[in-house]
């Protein structure tokens, strides 16, 4: 009695699922929107332990057009262990047969976090812990970007940022740190700025081949209400090529980031986090000047009858740095990790990546590629 159940519910989970697949390929085929729901754990050095979940919601700007791209909008939620808890979202949107291209960045956090000062050598000898590196804040971002196609795979993009940190609890070595006393625990930074991209990728958020180099400048002032006056400039390199067949690929980037002015401690330049050097404390490394580089190999399996599977793995080895200047740049950080891979509508995976730094780890999860 026991076994008819349980191979009745198989059939049952078995069904429902063939069900959603054929539903899932039949919007996507048709350019209809189609919502995945995802939920799972994970840790990150500045997190700890977490609950996160979300939906990757994907749509055709113009179902007709069977080349362009299909846009995409992550949205995700957590909440951990440290009471810490965080909205994302992150939308890429092609218009008009590609010409135009509107993306946008959001994110909201209010948390507990880690200060460790400025630099990269002093920093490596400060303890994490409640009394040395521990304080709360809250913060909030959106980074709107618009692009507009000059020739083929060539970009002028109109860039804003407009954020706000609030600072409500410090640690005794964040109370005696000149950067924050000099700028105070409230910031509201706002800014516009140009850049010029060149895009050759098969596919944005999932690239089996092709260039990415895009270079870019905000401008942050009081024009725009913001508390303080400094400039950002941005190289971010990304090459990808095709090994033996599709699914198989090795990715590499390039990162630069170099601020001038007065610039805020949480504006400063960062190397960790969940889509640069994974494994490092987000900010535990900070300073006008961040540099990073990687390459990661994204293996995607194949099927017995040679079709390429929903699931695969990454793995990859990176090195980062920050420095008041390029000029000063004088030691390196290194990262590496292996990840799991499962493609959840096509080209578009659930990402789940350990990575591991210098005496630092973390445990990432997310949608779409780090890069």
């Amino acid at each position: 009695m026991l076994t008819s159940v349980s191979l009745a519910q198989e059939r049952g989970i078995k069904k429902w699922f063939k069900e959603r697949q054929a539903l899932k390929k039949e919007k996507i085929e048709a350019g209809e929107p189609f919502l995945t729901p995802l939920l799972g754990p994970g840790y990150t050095p500045e997190n700890g332990f977490l609950i996160a979940g979300g939906v990757l919601y994907t749509f055709k700007t113009d179902p007709q057009d069977s080349l362009i791209q299909r846009s995409s909008m992550p949205l995700t939620a957590f909440i951990s262990t440290r009471g810490n808890i965080g909205l994302n979202g992150k939308l890429q949107s092609f218009w008009w047969e590609d010409r135009f291209r509107l993306n946008v960045v959001a994110k909201y956090s209010d948390a507990d976090d880690d200060y460790f000062g400025v630099g990269i050598q002093e920093n490596q000898n400060i303890e994490k812990s409640d009394s040395t590196s521990l304080y709360h804040r809250n913060q909030w971002s959106i980074q709107p970007g618009f692009l507009f196609r000059i020739i083929p795979n060539l970009y002028l993009g109109l860039n804003f940022n407009v954020n706000k940190t609030k600072v409500t609890e410090v640690n005794p070595l964040m109370a005696q740190d000149s950067d924050f006393l000099r700028y105070g625990p409230e910031n509201f930074n706002s800014a516009s700025g140009l850049s010029l991209a060149f895009d050759s990728r098969d596919l944005t958020v999932n690239a089996w081949k092709g260039m990415y180099i895009r270079v870019a400048s905000l401008f942050f002032g009081s024009y725009l209400g913001s508390n303080n006056t400094y400039q950002t400039y941005e190289v971010d390199f990304r090459t990808y090529h095709q090994i033996y067949r599709e699914g198989n690929v090795l990715a590499a980037k390039f990162y630069l980031r170099s601020a001038h002015g007065d610039v805020p401690y949480e504006e400063l330049g960062r190397i960790g986090g969940g889509d640069a050097l994974r494994g490092y404390i987000k900010g535990q490394y900070r300073d006008k000047t961040a540099i990073y580089f990687m390459t990661e190999w994204r293996h995607m399996f194949l099927k017995s009858d040679g079709v390429l599977s929903k699931h695969g793995l990454a793995t990859w080895l990176g090195t980062g740095t920050v420095a008041p200047g390029i000029d000063e740049v004088s030691q390196w950080v290194p990262n590496l990790g292996v990840g799991y891979r499962l493609e959840v509508q096509p080209r578009m995976n659930l990402r789940i990546d350990f990575g591991v730094g210098r005496e630092s780890s973390g445990l990432y999860f997310g949608f779409s590629e780090a890069f």
